[in-house]
């Protein structure tokens, strides 16, 4: 089982800015690429490729989902640096 006890002085460390600058852009740079990428998705639609369009869009799902929560820990960064 899975220890949920707190590690007061592990989350009291401070993240320095630029690092958090430098995740921003790698995020920013994952959400550009996820972008420009989506015309694989219309490609598969297209030629009715139904089961390559399914594993990307599964894909995507995952992406996205990782996504999201590196741009909620972003913000909860940012809030901290605040």
């Amino acid at each position: 089982m899975q220890s949920t006890d707190l590690n007061q002085e592990v989350q009291n460390i401070a993240i320095p800015q630029s690092i958090i600058d430098l995740f921003a852009q790698s995020l920013q740079a994952r959400l550009e690429a996820f972008v420009f990428n989506g015309d694989i998705l219309l490609e598969c639609a297209q030629i009715e490729d139904y089961h390559q369009l399914a594993n990307h869009l599964q894909a995507s799902i995952f992406s996205l989902q990782a996504m999201l929560n590196e741009y909620e820990l972003l913000g909860k960064l940012r809030q901290a640096q605040g």
